[in-house]
Formats: C-alpha cells, structure tokens, sequence
C-alpha cells in the first residue's frame, strides 16, 4: 500500500471509533477538526451505518468535550444553508427538536411579543422528530397560521421584514435531515440534538437554550459562546427546555463573554399568578396556538402570566430590557396593547396561501 495515500473514509471512521471507544483509561476525546471531519463523513453518508451509528452512541455514553462539539458545530454549518439577516440583535431560540409531550409550549408565543415588542426573533426545528416525537415549535407556529417551510432567502427576508422567521430543518440544514431516519434507529437522544440548538444558522447575537441535566451546562455555554453568541442563557425550564415556568424557581445561567453568573428565575417575585398542573398539561399544536390566540385576544390568567414572563426574559436576554421586572412591564404593554395580535396578523397575512 502507498504510504503516502489518503485514508479512506471507512479507514478514518475506524480510527475515530477506536479512539473514542477504548474506555475512560485507554480512550481520548477527539480534537475538533477530528470531530468535525467524523461527522462530516456520517452527514455525507461516507461512513458505513454501523460506524456512524457506533460513533454516535459511543460520543452519548462518553460524553462530549467542548472541542468536539465546537467541532460537530463546525460540520453542520458548513452543511447548513447559512443566513445573515440586516437586523440589530437577533435572537435565537433554540428549542428541542423533538419537542414536548408532557406540557404547553410557551415559546412561539412569547417569541411573538417579543418581535412585537421590537426584539427580533428566529425559531427553527423539524417536524415528528425523535427520541420524544413530541410536539415542537415549528408545529405550533404552524398552527398559528404562520409559515414554517419557506426557503432560507424568504427567512431571512421575514425576519428583517417583521422581526420573526422560522427554519425548517430540511430547508437549512439537508444533510442533518437525511440522517433522521438513523436518529430514529439509535432511539436515543444524541450530540446532534445539542448542535442543532446551538448552530447559530442565522448569526444571532443572543441564544437562549434548555437543559435537563445542569452538569452538562459548562459545556454547552462554552460551545454556544464560541459560536459567536455574545450573551447566552441556558434554562433549566419547563420539561428541561427554554421555557420558564411559573409554578416553580428555575434556575439559570448567563454566559456573557468569559464569565457565567447563574441567576434564580422566580416567578412569585413578580407578582405572577402560577399556572396549575392541569394548565401545563400539553395537547396538540392546535392547542398551543389557541392559548396564544385567547391571551392575544385579552384574556387574563396563568396563562397570560406565562406567556408574558417568557417574553420578559427573552426582551431582557436581547438587552431589550436592563432587567427581568422591565422586561415584563414591556411583555404586558405589548399584549395589552394589541402590538402581539397585530404582529400575529402580519405574520400570518405574509404565510402561503392567505
């Protein structure tokens, strides 16, 4: 064999599988041009389905270093259909894929007011996606009327138009969707859902993120915040995602810059009235949307409290706001002052076929 041949992809998947996969004592983690080159070849269907389906379980019961998943963000953005929108502080919600099942999704709404309120927003996910299979962003804005499969030129002119887009996975990021079908076989939720939350397809300036398991928080601020975030905050919220509840404190941690400073989100602090277990119960898109539709409309409750504390955060994450308590006197004025139901009505008026 020629010495000075290039390994062949098989070959480079072996090693990286025997690297990884030799134990916590004889294993290494991956550098993060090795990450990236590894999941470049499963994304372009050059490793085999066993190798790819072995690095991804193998990278789940390691457990990932920062390097690697600086380097597993860097080959899904050179796959992804990138945008730049000409706004001023975009902010990113980066929302579970697989979405809920268990409780209300809270974000479309509040991403709502806050796009009226003048902070501009992008959502992005996929439809039926596994291991949850639950209900997601996209389907709620969906059902909301809004439009949730436009390419990514007509996303980034939505979001510079009205403040507000959505990206369709297999609109942005082809490659990642065709491996759905080996994401469902794996059966477990692996790196691919922690990068595509964190990507920053549409350059944001702010990301807010949810976690279930606060150890992994480090590594995801310091993978978030090197893929120019300038301040990112990571919830340990409703069903360990984004959204922060109002029948509990919650806690938080705000990257900004090289430092973290954890925070306790506390809805009772501002005079917010708790959503019931029986209110937090999820239901399909429809029902998500009709929450937003009826507190949009002027409908007062838990409901409105929720909706109107997540936009808080949100307008004060993009420094809409110098604090919390600021952010919600802006959330309310925006609700109560039909800004949101217009802002909804615009949106919709520019979906397909209205």
């Amino acid at each position: 064999m020629d010495e000075d041949a290039q390994p062949t992809p098989f070959e480079q998947m072996r090693t990286y599988l025997r690297e990884i996969g030799q134990g916590p004592r004889a294993g290494r983690d991956l550098t993060r041009e090795e990450a990236a080159s590894a999941l470049g070849l499963i994304l372009d269907g050059e490793a085999t389905p066993a190798q790819a389906g072995g690095f991804l379980l193998l990278q789940r019961y390691k457990g990932e270093s920062v390097d690697e998943l600086r380097g597993f963000i860097d080959a899904y953005r050179a796959r992804a259909n990138l945008i730049r929108p000409a706004v001023e502080g975009l902010l990113d919600i980066g929302s579970p894929y697989d979405g809920r099942k268990k409780s209300i999704v809270v974000s479309p709404a509040s991403a709502i007011v806050v796009a009226a309120a003048g902070a501009p927003v992008v959502l992005h996910g996929e439809k039926d996606m596994g291991p949850k299979h639950g209900v997601p962003v996209g389907d709620v804005l969906e059902a909301l009327g809004l439009d949730v499969d436009a390419e990514p030129p007509a996303v980034q002119s939505a979001i510079e138009s009205h403040g507000l887009g959505y990206m369709h996975q297999e609109r942005f990021a082809p490659a990642v969707f065709a491996a759905r079908e080996l994401r469902e076989e794996v059966a477990l939720r692996i790196l691919l859902a922690t990068v595509e939350k964190i990507a920053n397809v549409a350059a944001a300036r702010y990301s807010i993120i949810g976690i279930a398991h606060l150890p992994y928080k480090d590594k995801m601020l310091d993978a978030a915040g090197a893929n120019n975030f300038e301040r990112v905050l990571v919830v340990q919220g409703i069903e360990g995602n984004e959204d922060v509840p109002t029948s509990r404190p919650c806690r938080a941690f705000l990257r900004q810059g090289e430092e973290t400073t954890e925070l306790t989100i506390d809805a009772s602090q501002y005079g917010l009235k708790a959503a019931s277990k029986e209110e937090m119960e999820g239901g399909d898109a429809r029902h998500n949307a009709e929450i937003a539709e009826s507190i949009f409309a002027g409908q007062k409750g838990a409901y409105r409290d929720l909706i109107a504390l997540n936009a808080a955060v949100r307008l004060w994450l993009a420094e809409r706001a110098p604090d919390i308590a600021a952010g919600l006197d802006l959330a309310r004025q925006t609700i109560d002052s039909g800004a949101a139901a217009e802002k909804l009505e615009a949106l919709r008026a520019v979906a397909p076929g209205v």
